[in-house]
């Protein structure tokens, strides 16, 4: 071989396609000429399903190990398990090429002394005494890591940094690198249009479930950073407006739905049911004794002629009291635990926001009638919501709605219950369009059920 063809290898777009016979994207390919440099410090978000882990993190941290003898690969993520069931297995994968190497779980040793060294950490000190003539680090799902770790990998003075994530909200130092400290970076955005291996039929079924402007389709289609200002709510006056003012045709299907929302003490117990593709507050009152409630609940069904079988409740709190009660008194209905996981446990961070930020998605497409209730408006257009550490969208709690001097939002809660809650049952109209099964249910109804 000659030495223009050595010196192509030894280049980290030539080892990756000459050695490792990867063939990249155009996007990747930009990244791995950024990393040529010695000083490069390089970030990259990314949209759900880009691959940067297999076709950047494992492929440039072969290449730091063979072009740099002695060198040291720091590979790092927001959670352990990033490192040791994605990153890792990658690398592992390349193993048959490199005869004389000891891989272990997270750590691998080449024959000419290269270390590649994987952990997490919320200890900024771990990070502190990692020093080499050749230094390369990686932060996986940067977003998750907390800023003073990214801050002790800056006091190592890597000579080469790699930034990979998918974007969250905007703040951090992962946010910052495309913003306040950008000029500190060569910057690097990949959407799904940029990844053949992404079906187009399953981006325009995304964005049809939850609409073009939706902040989760910003970030996981288009790479972009959702907002995380603390003042922006889930459900913006201007959606609501233009829903009550434009509702689609009324559809009556024979379709029912009903979710009660329970309270003590000040706050409202309601009760919400859905026909077709409208939804209204069947009652509303506040009832300190616990057992009239549940007597003002069971009127309630009977006057609507709503059987077990169609009634939701949140059984968070007290709610799992009512719910008891309401099963030895023959209305065995179905549990919907606000706090449990999500079924897009990628998104969101639990049921609550999950059934929050999908009715912003049916609101914001005016697919369903809503009742004119001013208290009703007020609830749904407060609730602020905004992307968690790990870039899931996550709703405010009802301590920190009170802590506003708010009430807790219970006819919202009712009304959303009823309309995305519900919809995993397979009664509600064909108007409403919602993923079929978003919820899994267990119709023995013995737990919770959400």
């Amino acid at each position: 071989m000659n030495p223009s063809d050595l010196e192509a290898l030894s280049t980290c777009n030539g080892f990756i396609r000459g050695v490792l016979k990867l063939e990249s994207y155009p996007w990747a390919q930009q990244v791995y000429h950024d990393m040529d440099k010695r000083g490069a410090a390089v970030a990259v978000k990314a949209c759900n399903g880009a691959g940067k882990t297999e076709r950047l993190a494992a492929p440039i941290a072969l290449w730091h190990s063979v072009v740099f003898p002695g060198s040291l690969t720091i590979i790092s993520a927001g959670v352990y398990r990033q490192v040791q069931k994605q990153l890792f297995p990658a690398i592992h994968a390349y193993a048959h090429l490199f005869q004389g190497w000891t891989f272990n779980e997270t750590e691998i040793t080449t024959h000419k002394g290269s270390r590649i060294l994987g952990f997490s950490t919320d200890d900024a000190s771990r990070f502190e005494g990692w020093h080499n003539d050749n230094l390369l680090v990686i932060l996986d799902e940067s977003k998750a890591i907390p800023d003073s770790i990214a801050e002790a990998v800056t006091r190592c003075q890597p000579t080469r940094l790699l930034l990979l994530s998918s974007p969250g909200g905007c703040s951090g130092f992962f946010y910052q690198a495309f913003h306040d400290r950008r000029k500190f970076f060569q910057q690097h955005t990949v959407t799904a249009v940029d990844c053949p291996h992404i079906s187009p039929a399953w981006v325009a079924e995304q964005i049809e479930k939850y609409g073009e402007q939706h902040p989760l389709i910003r970030s996981m289609i288009y790479a972009e950073f959702m907002d995380s200002d603390e003042n922006s709510t889930v459900i913006p006056v201007t959606l609501l407006e233009r829903c009550l003012a434009g509702p689609p045709p009324f559809k009556d299907n024979g379709a029912v739905a009903a979710f009660c929302d329970f309270a003590a003490g000040g706050d409202e117990n309601v009760l919400a049911i859905l026909r077709g593709n409208r939804v209204e507050i069947a009652g509303t009152w506040r009832e300190v004794d616990t057992a009239k409630a549940i007597g003002k609940f069971i009127q309630l069904f009977r006057e609507h002629k709503l059987p077990a079988s169609r009634i939701h409740g949140d059984e968070g709190g007290l709610g799992k009291v009512f719910c008891d009660s309401l099963r030895e008194a023959g209305y065995d209905i179905y549990r919907v635990n606000n706090g449990a996981h999500p079924n897009n446990a990628e998104a969101y961070s639990n049921k609550g926001s999950e059934i929050w930020f999908e009715g912003r998605t049916l609101i914001e497409r005016q697919q369903v009638i809503l009742p004119h209730d001013k208290e009703l408006f007020a609830q749904l257009t407060t609730r602020r919501g905004w992307p968690d550490s790990k870039g899931r969208l996550e709703l405010e709690s009802k301590q920190a709605m009170r802590n506003r001097g708010l009430r807790s939002p219970d006819r919202a809660d009712a009304v959303l219950g009823a309309l995305v809650a519900s919809a995993s049952t397979g009664i509600v109209c064909q108007r409403i369009e919602l993923p079929r099964q978003r919820f899994s249910f267990d119709h023995r109804r013995r737990g919770p059920l959400i």
